[in-house]
């Protein structure tokens, strides 16, 4: 009997356009930490329909993780992908930026936040997660 292959632990990153590259850098270090990141720069291409790249984006994903900043928490987008990713039971973190908890999305009110200036900390915990989870796999 052959081993399951490991599967890939991927984090779909939910962010303002304006914060483009604040969550490329986010995305950076938790490829690093050895998850595959779901960001729409790569992986929406021209003329793709945005809704089902996100739809299927966020499916694919094993969590959520959502930038969130004075921009985001205008954005209709954000709310969105937020409300998908609940709905479909992910694990969804937001890390703020330069936002008070308590400004924060309210759809995410009830969720534990995270500072990106503690962003180390969060990987951390990324990394136990998908420890976690090639253990599952691998059998």
């Amino acid at each position: 009997m052959r081993p399951v292959r490991k599967k890939s632990y991927v984090v779909f990153v939910s962010h303002s356009t304006t914060d483009a590259w604040i969550a490329g850098m986010m995305s950076r270090k938790m490829r690093g930490a050895g998850a595959k990141t779901w960001l729409d720069e790569k992986d929406l291409e021209g003329g793709a329909v945005v809704v089902d790249g996100i739809l299927q984006g966020i499916r694919a994903s094993d969590e959520v993780v959502v930038l969130v900043s004075p921009k985001s928490v205008k954005s209709q987008w954000i709310m969105f992908e937020i409300g998908a990713a609940r709905i479909q039971g992910k694990r969804v973190t937001p890390i703020l930026n330069n936002v008070a908890k308590y400004d924060a999305i309210k759809p995410l009110k009830d969720v534990k936040s995270m500072d990106l200036n503690r962003f180390d900390k969060f990987l951390v915990q990324l990394r136990t997660r998908i420890a976690k989870k090639r253990k599952r796999s691998v059998f």
